[in-house]
């Protein structure tokens, strides 16, 4: 879909974020330096769901070579309910940013996706959804954020195969059945779509291909 990464910055990279805690499969880092270098149009990019930092590295190290715009971090930092309370990773976050060179390209928000999109006005052309993954939680990202990415952008859900019901649910509504994206695929786990004004028939047909590429994938896991 996307230029892929040279080689060697690839595997620089991977270097990089190897210590960075995280779930994040070789294609799918590959996918967001290569979406956050080469995606279509303008605007920024947002990520929801940063952890520890190790996707906003692959973002913005994707948007540093290119010269392009920032990734806005959104997270609150305080873990979700499997890691129980008292969780605060916003320092290792930070510390994962700037040792890979790319805190220049980040902008934290320290907040829930709610208190983020409710100050947020401008067009984003990269949206990655990683946050809590309940289905409530997904479908509200995806709705609150979704009016702001701009046509021809891109978004990404991620864990939409395995033992998330909720990413899948909204990325099977949202993006494959909702008739307003094109240019679907599946990288790794995640799975991706660019917004469209219409769909030709072509374009029903290989979401519906991608759909059905999904249910393999899904029914394969479980075995």
């Amino acid at each position: 879909m996307f230029p892929q990464p040279d080689p060697g910055e690839f595997h620089r990279l991977k270097s990089v974020t190897a210590e960075v805690e995280g779930w994040l499969r070789d294609d799918e880092a590959a996918f967001l330096y290569s979406a956050a270098y080469g995606g279509p149009g303008e605007g920024s990019i947002v990520e929801i769901g940063s952890w520890k930092g190790k996707s906003t590295i692959w973002l913005a190290s994707g948007s540093k070579a290119a010269g392009r715009e920032k990734v806005y971090a959104i997270d609150p930092h305080t873990g979700s309910a499997e890691h129980g309370s008292g969780i605060w990773t916003f320092p290792e976050f930070e510390g994962n940013i700037r040792r890979a060179g790319v805190a220049d390209r980040v902008v934290p928000l320290v907040m829930t996706s709610e208190q983020a999109v409710a100050c947020w006005s401008g067009p984003v052309r990269l949206l990655w959804i990683d946050g809590a993954h309940e289905y409530d939680a997904v479908s509200r990202d995806f709705k609150m954020w979704e009016p702001y990415l701009i046509e021809g952008g891109v978004v990404a859900l991620h864990d939409t195969i395995g033992w998330f019901v909720g990413p899948r649910t909204v990325a099977v509504r949202s993006i494959l059945r909702s008739g307003r994206f094109h240019n679907c695929g599946i990288v790794g786990i995640t799975t991706y779509g660019r917004k469209a004004r219409s769909l030709s028939a072509v374009d029903v047909l290989r979401n519906w291909a991608v759909l059905a590429q999904l249910n393999l994938l899904e029914l394969g896991g479980r075995r």
